[in-house]
């Protein structure tokens, strides 16, 4: 058996504390860890608005990559829990490795705002493609703040997937990586997704849309 990662998981006690503090989840909810024998730690919960958090962190695209690459013995279980957020499925059908119950937060920085008109634009350019029928009625989205605006990926029924209202395109992807150029490993990630999901389409590629309290969540929306 290989050593308990004490160092690791204290570690990680204070990238949850934070995570309560910014109100990204609630004091006490439940974290499910996995490990691998290297010492790796993988600990995963659900945000209030629906978003996967890991580590402390929102599940972006561009989180997904770096955990990927940190941890390659559990790339796998961020692979499951990446398509399980985009999907809308959270943590639905994850193995149990172990799970514990997070204590009161400490102190940390505020939230940064987001830019609330940019939300309302990507969300009117979503509605216009339930209305044109390539996305469910009710899609889950993903949403990712930026300084310069916000980036809303969704799943359309043809497997196709939309950013702000447009199909990810190469030529769409590198317009939103200028615009957006701190969102720009974000906007490679879909772009993978979207390789994978014209490969390999998902049976449900958009789930019913919900209220989002948290102005800077990523989830469903």
């Amino acid at each position: 058996m290989p050593a308990f990662p004490e160092k690791e998981m204290l570690r990680l006690a204070k990238a949850w504390d934070r995570a309560i503090t910014l109100g990204l989840m609630a004091s006490g909810q439940d974290v499910k860890y996995h490990f691998d024998p290297d010492g790796g730690v993988l600990p995963v919960a659900e945000g209030k608005s629906g978003q996967v958090l890991a580590n402390g962190e929102r599940l972006t695209p561009a989180v997904t990559e770096r955990l990927r690459a940190q941890m390659p013995l559990l790339a796998e279980m961020v692979t499951f829990y990446e398509r399980g957020q985009i999907s809308g499925r959270g943590l639905a059908g994850a193995p149990e490795d172990g799970v514990s119950a997070l204590g009161a937060p400490r102190a940390a920085a505020p939230v940064p705002a987001v830019d609330e008109r940019a939300l309302q634009r990507a969300q009117e350019a979503t509605s216009d493609l339930i209305a044109q029928g390539r996305v469910s009625d009710g899609a889950g989205a993903m949403v990712t703040p930026s300084e310069h605006g916000v980036l809303m990926a969704v799943g359309g029924r043809d497997g196709e997937l939309y950013a702000n209202g447009r199909a990810l395109t190469a030529t769409w992807a590198d317009r939103l990586r200028e615009r957006m150029p701190d969102l720009a490993e974000d906007v490679d990630r879909l772009q993978a997704i979207r390789a994978e999901w014209q490969d390999t389409p998902p049976q449900d590629r958009s789930t019913a849309l919900g209220a989002c309290h948290d102005p800077n969540c990523l989830g469903a929306h």
